[in-house]
């Protein structure tokens, strides 16, 4: 039963991923897990217990590719490029941030699901903010780390979007760039 709740989950995320919540049917689900679709409403009774595992799972994957980021060292550029590395391997796939997908949603999401997707953006900037903190108070910008994590989430999740529209990664590589002229010289290495 739980390697079926797994399965649900999985599938789950990559069609929401690229297509949303509202277009996924618990039948087509079952079908593609090869149970009942009684057996998808054992595991998630309603769609939003489906939408909050799926947060909560790509939000616990997220922080700790995160954590791991800040664990390896090196410096604020090279953390930020991995951390680019995690968002564009999103793009590879052609999909979306699973939360940035939900949050085009956010009307027919619970209060839970909302609650969860603030969380997720929320840890994202947290996590930037403290970075760029540890390395650079001062930037050489009148831009406040907390103030810049917003931008710099922001910036990714819109470049996700638009390059999935263009079919490319040009979007990614201009916020890469972004990144890279707000760090300044000592900071690229």
């Amino acid at each position: 039963m739980a390697d079926n709740r797994q399965k649900l989950t999985d599938i789950a995320q990559s069609n929401v991923q690229k297509s949303g919540l509202k277009g996924l049917s618990f039948r087509t689900l079952a079908d593609e897990v090869g149970i009942k679709s009684s057996s998808v409403h054992y595991h998630f009774p309603e769609k939003a217990d489906l939408a909050q595992a799926l947060i909560e799972q790509y939000s616990d994957t997220f922080a700790t590719r995160l954590d791991s980021i800040s664990a390896a060292g090196g410096s604020l550029m090279r953390k930020l490029s991995r951390f680019m590395d995690v968002i564009e391997a999103v793009a590879a796939s052609d999909s979306v941030c699973l939360c940035g997908m939900l949050a085009a949603e956010l009307e027919s999401l619970s209060p839970e699901n909302r609650q969860a997707l603030q969380r997720f953006f929320t840890d994202m900037e947290d996590w930037l903010t403290r970075e760029i903190t540890a390395h650079r108070a001062d930037l050489g910008t009148a831009i406040e780390p907390h103030q810049l994590a917003k931008v710099m989430v922001s910036g990714v999740e819109g470049a996700l979007l638009v390059s999935r529209v263009h079919g490319n990664t040009e979007h990614l590589a201009a916020q890469r760039t972004v990144f890279a002229d707000l760090l300044g010289p000592e900071d690229r290495a």
